[in-house]
């Protein structure tokens, strides 16, 4: 996980290519400017799904991981924590392959959760892999609705597939 101010993000150029192409994007467009739904930087590769998301408490979350995409999470206007964890989770289902996008709970022996806020201007990029659970309530706030964009971006070794 990288987790830091939107205004940083050009110190991580070089470590992915996607990543690179985001931060091009953002050189030169405004995340709210967009229309809620998908838009498409570089195809497949680099895309941004701009949504309202309603906040939650962790005993209602869940952690997701992807196999293909990296996520770029960024609030937009409102709030949110989110939890990440180095340890296993437990699968609820079966992986969906075509979304990229699997589902589950920490192990009963998993306690090595990691907490971040996404606002102000924050962003966090979770890896192929990092289990993750966003959209969680604030401290001392009640769930509620935000906008927020998740830009999805391809593993680099993946990018030769066509």
């Amino acid at each position: 996980m990288i987790y830091d101010g939107l205004g940083q993000i050009g110190l991580y150029r070089g470590l992915f290519r996607g990543l690179d192409v985001l931060i091009d994007w953002l050189g030169e467009n405004d995340l709210n400017d967009l229309p809620l739904g998908r838009t498409e930087i570089l195809g497949k590769k680099v895309f941004i799904n701009k949504m309202n998301a309603n906040t939650r408490a962790f005993e209602n979350g869940r952690f997701e991981t992807h196999r293909r995409y990296m996520d770029v999470q960024i609030d937009l206007e409102g709030a949110e924590n989110f939890k990440t964890t180095p340890g296993k989770i437990e699968y609820t289902g079966e992986f969906d392959v075509e979304g990229d996008k699997g589902f589950g709970h920490e192990t009963p022996d998993n306690h090595d959760l990691i907490d971040g806020t996404l606002k102000n201007g924050h962003f966090a990029l979770f890896m192929i892999g990092e289990a993750h659970m966003p959209n969680l309530v604030c401290d001392g706030a009640e769930p509620g609705t935000i906008t927020k964009v998740c830009v999805k971006i391809l593993g680099d070794q993946f990018w030769g597939e066509d």
